[in-house]
C-alpha cells in the first residue's frame, strides 16, 4: 500500500504540466504553485508513524525533473512578462494578469510587472494585491527560490533585474514604506520578519536605511513596527556593532525630533533605540 502522497503528486503534476501546454501569451498552468508545494515543502521527508506500521508503505520522493519543469515554466513566464512590459501596451499586460489569476504566485509577479509598467502610479493597487500573514510571506520567499540566484536567472527577464522578481517586489514595497504609503509598512515587515537567511540580509540593510533616513516613518508607523521588535533589535544590534557612535547618535536625534511630548508611543521608541546624548 502506497501513501496518499505517492498517488496524488504524480497525477497532479501530469494535469498541471498538460494544462501548461495550452496556455497562450504570458501564462502558466493553473495551480502550478500548488504543484510546486506538493513536490517540495509539503511532501514528508520520512515515513509517518502510521505508514511505518503498514507493510510495503512508502513515501514518494519528489521527482527533480518535475520540479525543474515547473521552474522552467515560471522562468519563461517571467521573461514573457518582461518582454511584454517593454514592448506592448498596459492593456495587454492586464489581460495576461487576468489569465493567470488561477495561480497565486504567477498572479503576484504579474501584478508587480503591471505596477512597474504603469510607471508606479498604481501604488495602492500594488500594495493591496500583496499577500498577508505568514503564508503570504512564504509565497514571496518561495518566489525567490523558484526564480533562483540572480546569476542563474534567464537574461530575458530584464524587468526584474538585478535580483529577480521576489527582490524586485520587496524593493518596490520598501520604497513605498519610505514614502509612508498606506499598508506598505505592515506588509513589508511581515515579509521581513519571515525572510530566509539570504532574504533577511537584504531586508536588514533596508531597515537600517529606514532607521537612519526616515525617522518620521518609524515614529508614525510605530503601531505596526512595535509588533516586530525582535527584528528591530537584531538590526539595531548590527548597527551598534558596525556604525560609528556619531551615526547612531544622529539616528537617535532624528527619532527624538519626531517624538512629540504627547505621543504615547515615544517612551517605548526611546527605550528601544536609546536617548540622544
Amino acid at each position: 500500500m502506497r501513501s496518499v502522497v505517492s498517488l496524488v503528486v504524480p497525477g497532479l503534476m501530469m494535469a498541471i504540466l498538460a494544462a501548461g501546454a495550452d496556455s497562450g501569451g504570458c501564462g502558466v498552468s493553473k495551480g502550478l504553485y500548488d504543484g510546486w508545494l506538493a513536490l517540495g515543502k509539503h511532501v514528508p521527508t520520512r515515513q509517518s508513524r502510521s505508514d511505518s506500521l503498514v507493510p510495503g508503505a512508502s513515501v514518494v520522493t519528489p521527482d527533480p525533473d518535475q520540479r525543474h519543469a515547473i521552474d522552467v515554466e515560471y522562468q519563461a513566464f517571467f521573461g514573457c512578462l518582461s518582454d511584454t512590459a517593454a514592448h506592448r501596451d498596459k492593456e495587454t499586460l492586464q489581460g495576461y494578469c487576468r489569465q493567470v489569476e488561477g495561480d497565486r504566485l504567477a498572479s503576484l509577479v504579474c501584478r508587480t510587472a503591471l505596477y512597474l509598467k504603469s510607471g508606479r502610479i498604481d501604488a495602492k493597487e500594488f500594495v493591496d494585491a500583496l499577500p498577508v500573514g505568514k503564508k503570504g510571506a512564504e509565497l514571496v520567499w518561495d518566489l525567490e527560490e523558484i526564480a533562483g540566484p540572480p546569476d542563474q536567472q534567464p537574461g530575458g527577464a530584464t524587468l526584474f533585474q538585478p535580483g529577480g522578481p521576489a527582490y524586485k517586489l520587496i524593493d518596490e514595497l520598501f520604497l513605498l514604506v519610505l514614502d509612508d504609503r498606506e499598508s506598505a509598512a505592515a506588509k513589508y515587515f511581515n515579509f521581513a520578519a519571515n525572510a530566509p537567511v539570504e532574504g533577511s540580509r537584504h531586508v536588514d540593510d533596508q531597515i537600517k536605511m529606514l532607521l537612519r533616513e526616515s525617522p518620521s516613518v518609524v515614529v508614525k508607523k510605530w503601531v505596526v513596527l512595535r509588533q516586530y521588535q525582535p527584528k528591530l533589535k537584531k538590526v539595531l544590534a548590527d548597527m551598534t556593532a558596525s556604525l560609528p557612535k556619531a551615526e547612531l547618535q544622529k539616528m537617535r536625534q532624528g527619532l527624538n525630533a519626531f517624538c512629540s511630548k504627547d505621543n504615547p508611543d515615544c517612551p517605548e521608541i526611546v527605550k528601544l533605540f536609546g536617548r540622544p546624548d
